[in-house]
Order: structure tokens, then sequence, then C-alpha cells
């Protein structure tokens, strides 16, 4: 435990950690029929909890979070208002504490990984406490109005509700349900904001707001202008190249999360039967857009709370005009790339850089190392062919391999999003990158469990 070098001072937190309220993990094989009921209703408890106005705010709050609102799961003035935001950010400042052995545990033990576990969930409430502080005592969810101390602490105990609710939401699905709560929300939000843009069928300003809709209806007048106002049209109003865009950037995240390398492996335990190792191009997932986007965000808080002008500056709707979440916000469509081209290589630059970073950081973290795979492969009774079985061989050899993919898959991801937030993609470039790769796993995971349901004998095979 800890590494062995005497007990984390984190054990203080034990007693607070062992009474917090937790979902239990089955004991049992949860079926294909109740992961779908579990996943169904943490979705609808999310949807509904992101309709419920915070009661004594703003009627037409700011929405702080901008085109990274669909990302974090959030939905200005609800219970919603702070998403995921809050848990993703302890999630970051506990792993780079683990990483860096500033708190001495070992994720390997049962009881460290509890502690671990019930130290983020704590983390996470108080992060959300100074996120919440900083909004209504910025005037951002209140309409600039300063309330009295009564309902200020309301405001901010029900935002801190939002947070305890999406942090037992998130526990459920992992542990009874598909995929995780957060991966879950994402895919929701960012759905629905791309099927409202694509076929919204109200008006906005004189015209549909839906861009197939108002495609169609510039089909039915037939002039040269109307169709190609159908294709493009300013004042941020969705349109048919947006939907093109949308398409053709699902096609290119669906084969770069298929691309992979292949390490040639040997079984000695089988008479050196052969086999291939595997390894994902987006090595580290679609973690590092997620984290940088989290990043991104606090930038936009720490602005806001301290008013301070080089972090960001803000008109009176709360849209940021300077500063440095200014250059942190992508440009949004080709006219607007056009128009500020230091702005949007500053984004690319940043949101690449930032995803090269975290996809680093992460597989540091969570034993996707070339030297924790070396350890795995080694304990499996695999080797690679022409090669003594020494690990520090092995490792040598996957970190040709493992270091590259990992930094030009964050690279890849970074620039996928942002190039799409340029080309003016329906919801964001984040939010659809994120989107494809949370669909495309989830129905991977689906399909196997469905499997494993039809055939039980294969489920230990499967890892069910």
């Amino acid at each position: 435990m800890s590494n062995g070098s005497g007990r984390s001072k984190l054990y203080i937190l034990e007693p607070l950690v062992q009474k917090l309220p937790e979902v239990r993990s089955p004991k049992r094989h949860i079926s294909f029929k109740e992961k779908l009921i579990w996943s169904g209703l943490a979705i609808v408890i999310y949807l509904v909890m992101s309709r419920i106005p915070l009661f004594g705010g703003a009627e037409q709050p700011m929405e702080i979070f901008g085109q990274l609102q669909v990302v974090l799961a959030s939905r200005a003035g609800t219970l919603m208002q702070l998403g995921i935001s809050p848990i993703v950010t302890s999630g970051i400042i506990m792993q780079l504490l683990v990483g860096a052995n500033l708190i001495n545990l070992e994720l390997g033990d049962p009881r460290d990984k509890a502690l671990f576990t019930g130290t983020q969930k704590v983390l996470a409430i108080i992060v959300g406490a100074v996120q919440a502080s900083a909004f209504v005592l910025s005037g951002a969810l209140t309409g600039g109005e300063m309330l009295g101390f009564g309902m200020t602490a309301f405001l901010i105990l029900q935002l801190i509700i939002g947070v305890a609710v999406v942090l037992f939401l998130d526990e459920l699905v992992s542990k009874y349900g598909f995929g995780s709560g957060i991966s879950l929300f994402i895919l929701g939000g960012v759905s629905a904001a791309v099927f409202w843009q694509a076929f919204n069928p109200t008006s906005l300003g004189g015209e549909l707001g839906g861009a197939v809709p108002n495609f169609f209806s510039a089909l039915m007048e037939g002039t040269p202008g109307a169709l190609s106002r159908a294709f493009y049209r300013g004042a941020n109003l969705p349109d048919m190249l947006g939907v093109i865009s949308t398409v053709v950037i699902f096609f290119i995240a669906i084969y770069v999360i298929n691309m992979r390398v292949e390490i040639p492996l040997s079984y000695s335990r089988y008479g050196g039967m052969r086999g291939r190792y595997p390894i994902q191009f987006l090595y580290a997932s679609v973690i590092p857009v997620i984290l940088s986007s989290v990043v991104f965000t606090n930038v936009s808080i720490l602005a806001r709370a301290t008013n301070l002008s080089f972090l960001g500056s803000f008109d009176a709707n709360g849209n940021p005009i300077g500063g440095l979440y200014y250059y942190l916000n992508s440009p949004n469509g080709i006219s607007q790339v056009m128009a500020e081209p230091f702005h949007a290589l500053f984004y690319l630059v940043a949101l690449v850089v930032f995803c090269m970073g975290f996809a680093w950081l992460w597989v540091q973290m969570t034993n996707m190392a070339p030297s924790d795979v070396a350890d795995q492969l080694k304990s499996s009774g695999m080797s690679i062919p022409g090669f003594r079985r020494d690990t520090r061989i092995m490792e040598n050899m996957l970190s040709r391999y493992i270091t590259p993919v990992t930094l030009l898959g964050g690279a890849t991801i970074g620039a996928l999003a942002a190039g799409a937030n340029f080309l003016g993609a329906l919801s964001t470039g984040t939010g659809i990158v994120l989107a494809v790769s949370i669909a495309y796993r989830l129905y991977r995971e689906i399909a196997r469990e469905q499997l494993s349901e039809m055939f039980p004998a294969a489920r230990k095979l499967l890892g069910g």
C-alpha cells in the first residue's frame, strides 16, 4: 500500500469518505435489459434537471460556458448549470496528485482505490461550491443583481445539489449501465443540440431556425440568392454547410477512431503461437479534448471571479470580447476564421498542445505507459518475436510505438475538433468529435453485451 513509503496523509479523510453515500457495486451479473433501464433512467433524470430553472436566478442567465456548454453537459440557468465541470476538474487534480506521488496512494490496492474515489467525490463538491460561488457572486446568474445572503446561499446550494446528483448518476451508470454517466450526458447534450440546429421548425428573425427546413424553404423559393443563403447564412444561424461539415467530420472521426498499430507478439505458454497487440491511434481516446475544454472553462471562471482583464473580459451578455479566454474560444465558421486568422491560429495551437500534453499525462497515470504494458505482457507470458523476454527490452520496443502514437493521436483529436469548429459544424466541433467517439464506444459495448447475453459461456472471454 502507498508505494511502500508510509501511509498516505489522505487517510485522515477516511472516516468522512466511509460516511459518504455511494452506489454499491453489483454482486451479480447485470443483464442487458437492466443496464438499458438504468442508463435510460439516468439520462431522463439528467434531462429533467437540465430543464429545472434555478430558484432566484435571472430569467435570461448568461451562457457562461459559451460554446463549451454542450461539451460540459451544462445548461445555463438550471440545476445543471455546472454540468460535469467540477467532476472532471477534481479528476484532473487527483490524477495529477497521484501521478506526481504527492498523495502516496497505490490505486492497485482496494483500500487506497476506495479512498481515492471518495476523496475525488469530496473534491468535486468543493470545486462545485467554488465555481457556484464565483458565478453567483459575480452576478452572472442573477443578471448583475446583488442578492441578500440567504438567497445567495440558496442559489449556491442548488448548484451544489446539481453537482452531487451528477456524481451519483455517473456512479450509477458506471456500475449498472453502459459506459459512464458523464459520457451519456455529453452524448445526449450534443445529439439534442445537433438535432435541434438541423431540424428546428420555428422561425428566428424571419427565417426558419433549422438548417434543413431553411434549405427546403429556399428550394421552394427557387432563387439563386435563397439557395446561397441556405448554404451560408451568418448571425450564428445553422446552415447546410454546417450540416455537410458535421457529416464529413463524423466519417473522419470514425476512420481515425478505428486506426491502430499492431505489434507482433508470441505466446511462450502455447508453443510460440503468434498474435498481435493493437495500439489504437487515439491511444488516450477523447479524454484530452474533455480535459482541455475543462481547463479553458476554468480560465473563464477565474476571469469572472477575479475581474482580471488579461484572463478575460466580457460584454453585457457574458460573451468573451478580450483576454486569454477570448482566444481560447474557437471562431465558429469560415467567415470568422477569415476575419480573425490570428485568433483561429492561437486556438488551434493551444488546443493541439493541450491535447498532446493531456494525452501523454493520461497514459502515464492510467497504467497505459510502455513500462506498464510491458509488465502486463510479460505477466501474461507474451514476448516480442526476435527479442529476449526482458521487461526493459519490451518497454524500449513499446515506447517506439506508444509515445509517438499518444502524441500524434492527441494532436489529431485536437486538430479535428478545431477544424470542425472552423468549418461551422452543428453544435461544436469538440462536441461532435466527443459524441462520435462516445457513440461508437457505446455501440461496441452494447454489441458485446448482447453477444454475452446470447452466449453466456462467452461472458468470461468478453470480460462480462
